[in-house]
């Protein structure tokens, strides 16, 4: 494992992504979370990540860059392995940064989350098409507030966004929203 050094980020926000390898992945689950080697992957220092993330890094907090793949001539797509602590548990996620001609073009996303502790579910998972021109999110969650109920049953909210990666404002392609009843 490597830290980027806080001179090269400062100087060349680019060189970044010449140290990065090209994603060939198109699906991302939590289920990749457990599969990562953090020993092969370049651990983000505190420059690059308040660039990234727009705020300081806490003590705790692990960040580290996965992949990039090109979305057309002067963007790029960013993707960065994270681990937070939250209460007793560690939370393992992906994000994707939007950079367009070396500087972040847009806050950054979630791709992939599993919180579903207490017996709530709360998972997001990401996929990309063929030429990573889109990104199709899947949020799918229970009701916390069934939680500690009698009640038998739940509901399972199933949420889609399909976002263009392309378009200069990233714009949501669609969103379809879904839910049915489930037994606890």
């Amino acid at each position: 494992m490597t830290t980027i050094d806080k001179t090269t980020v400062e100087n060349d926000f680019c060189k970044i992504f010449e140290m990065t390898k090209q994603l060939t992945k198109h699906k991302l689950s939590p289920s990749d979370h457990n599969k990562i080697d953090i020993k092969r992957l370049n651990q983000i220092d505190s420059v690059t990540f308040q660039k990234l993330y727009g705020y300081d890094k806490s003590y705790e907090e692990r960040n580290y860059i996965y992949g990039q793949f090109p979305i057309s001539k002067n963007r790029l797509g960013l993707i960065c392995y994270n681990k937070v602590r939250e209460c007793n548990d560690n939370v393992y996620y992906f994000s994707l940064h939007i950079i367009d001609s070396c500087k972040i073009k847009k806050d950054f996303k979630i791709l992939t989350t599993d919180d579903h502790h207490s017996g709530i579910l709360y998972q997001l998972t990401s996929s990309f098409n063929k030429d990573f021109s889109q990104l199709t999110m899947t949020l799918k969650q229970t009701s916390e507030w069934v939680v500690g109920s009698d009640l038998k049953t739940d509901t399972l909210f199933t949420d889609i966004y399909r976002i263009n990666l392309k378009s200069p404002n990233l714009d949501t392609l669609s969103v379809t929203k879904t839910y049915k009843t489930i037994k606890r």
